[in-house]
C-alpha cells in the first residue's frame, strides 16, 4: 500500500457464483487490497451450484480471513467495500443491506432478477450516501472506449444501423441443472446473463437510450424454464435501429460476440470474440470531421492481461471503483446503468408475449 493511502478491506460475498472465483484472484492480485475476506452465504442445498467448464469451482485459500454476512454490518467487521458475486436472487437483499450501512459495492451482473430489484439497491445507496456499480466491465475495454469516443465525435456522422450478437456455447456445455437456467433464481436467461453485457455497451458507445423493443424470445433446452435464443429488433432515442440476436447454441465455447456501428459519415465493426478466441481489432471507416481521407482503417487494440475475472480488465475495473469509492466520485457505471439494462430486457419479454413494439 502506498503510504499516502489508507488500507482498504475488501470482502468478496459470495463463493459459488460463476464468477467467484475469478473475483477472488483479481482481489488477490491488487495492491490496493491491504485485508481480503470472504464470505459464504449460499447454504441452500435446494439450489444447484454444480460446476461445469464454464461454472468452475471457488477455492478459497487457509490464509484468506472467511466471516460471517452479520460480521461484515457489524462495527468491528465492516469491510471498505464489497464485491458481491451471488445468485441473482440473492443480490438485492444482501446488496441493500450493504448499500443501507453505507458499504459501496460491486455487484455481478444483472445485479437482480427485475427491475425492481434493481431500484431498491440505488435507493439503498441513495440513503447509504453510498454508491455501488455493476459488473459491466466491457465498458473497460480499449475498442469499446474508441469506439465511444469516435461516436461522440462525429465520426461516423448520425447513427442509422447496430447489428449485436452474444452467440455462445450451449447450455448442455453450461450444465442445465445450474441455478443459471431457473427462473425463480436467475430471472430469465441468456438476456439476463450474458447479452446483458451486449446491452448496456450499446448505450455506453452510441450515448443513446433505447426507445422501442420488439421480437421473440425461445426455450429450446429440455429442462430449462429461461430463453436460451432471443431475436430483437429495437429503436434508439436518436432514431437508429438495430437487432440484437442471442443464443446458447454453439457447441464449442465462444463463437459469435460482436458489435457494429453504421451511421451516415461511416461504420465500425468490433468482432469481440471469434471461433478462435477473443478479438481486439476493429475495422472502421470514418469520413468524420476529424478524418484524413484514408479509407478503412484496422486498429488493434490490446486490453491489459492480468490475473483474475476478465484479466487486467477485472483488475483495473475493481481499482477504479475503489479510488470512486474513496474520493466520492463519479464512475464508468452505475445503478442506473444496470437498470437501464434491465428495462430493455423486461422490455424484450414483454414483446414477445405481446407481439407487439414496447417503450424500453
Amino acid at each position: 500500500m502506498s503510504a499516502t493511502q489508507p488500507a482498504w478491506t475488501v470482502a468478496l460475498v459470495g463463493i459459488t457464483g460463476p464468477h467467484s472465483g475469478g473475483w477472488l484472484e483479481t482481489l488477490q492480485n491488487l495492491p490496493e487490497v491491504d485485508q481480503l475476506l470472504v464470505c459464504d452465504v449460499d447454504e441452500d442445498a435446494s439450489v444447484v451450484h454444480a460446476t461445469s467448464e464454464t461454472h468452475p469451482g471457488t477455492h478459497v485459500p487457509a490464509d484468506v480471513s472467511r466471516v460471517s454476512f452479520d460480521t461484515l454490518l457489524s462495527d468491528s467487521g465492516r469491510p471498505d467495500m464489497a464485491l458481491l458475486s451471488v445468485r441473482n436472487d440473492q443480490a438485492p437483499d444482501l446488496g441493500v443491506r450493504l448499500l443501507r450501512a453505507g458499504i459501496p459495492c460491486i455487484i455481478e451482473k444483472p445485479s437482480g432478477r427485475t427491475s425492481a430489484d434493481i431500484e431498491s439497491l440505488n435507493e439503498a445507496a441513495t440513503a447509504g450516501g453510498t454508491i455501488w456499480a455493476p459488473g459491466f466491465l466491457n465498458r473497460l475495454q480499449p475498442a469499446a472506449r474508441r469506439i465511444r469516443r469516435l461516436v461522440s465525435e462525429g465520426a461516423l456522422g448520425h447513427i442509422q444501423s447496430i447489428e449485436a450478437r452474444m452467440v455462445t456455447s450451449c447450455v448442455a456445455q453450461r450444465n442445465p441443472a445450474h441455478w443459471l437456467f431457473q427462473k425463480d433464481v436467475a430471472g430469465g436467461g441468456i438476456l439476463h446473463w450474458l447479452a446483458i453485457h451486449t446491452i448496456d455497451l450499446i448505450r455506453y458507445m452510441t450515448g443513446q437510450e433505447f426507445d422501442e423493443v420488439s421480437g421473440y424470445t425461445r426455450i429450446f433446452t429440455r429442462g430449462i424454464d429461461v430463453e436460451d435464443m432471443a431475436a430483437l429488433s429495437f429503436t434508439l432515442k436518436g432514431g437508429a435501429v438495430g437487432n440484437l440476436h442471442a443464443g446458447y447454441i454453439l457447441r464449442q465455447r465462444y463463437g459469435d460476440i460482436g458489435i457494429t456501428l453504421r451511421g451516415d459519415l461511416g461504420e465500425i465493426v468490433w468482432p469481440q470474440w471469434g471461433f478462435e478466441g477473443r478479438q481486439d481489432t476493429i475495422y472502421l471507416h470514418n469520413e468524420g470531421p476529424e478524418s484524413e481521407g484514408l479509407g478503412p482503417e484496422i486498429v488493434t487494440l490490446k486490453p491489459p492481461t492480468g490475473a483474475g475475472y476478465g484479466g487486467g480488465i477485472g483488475q483495473q475495473f475493481v481499482r477504479s471503483f475503489i479510488h470512486a469509492a474513496r474520493m466520492g466520485g463519479s464512475f464508468v457505471t452505475d445503478g442506473n446503468d444496470a437498470l437501464r439494462a434491465m428495462r430493455f430486457v423486461e422490455a424484450a419479454y414483454s414483446a414477445s408475449t405481446s407481439g407487439t413494439r414496447v417503450k424500453s
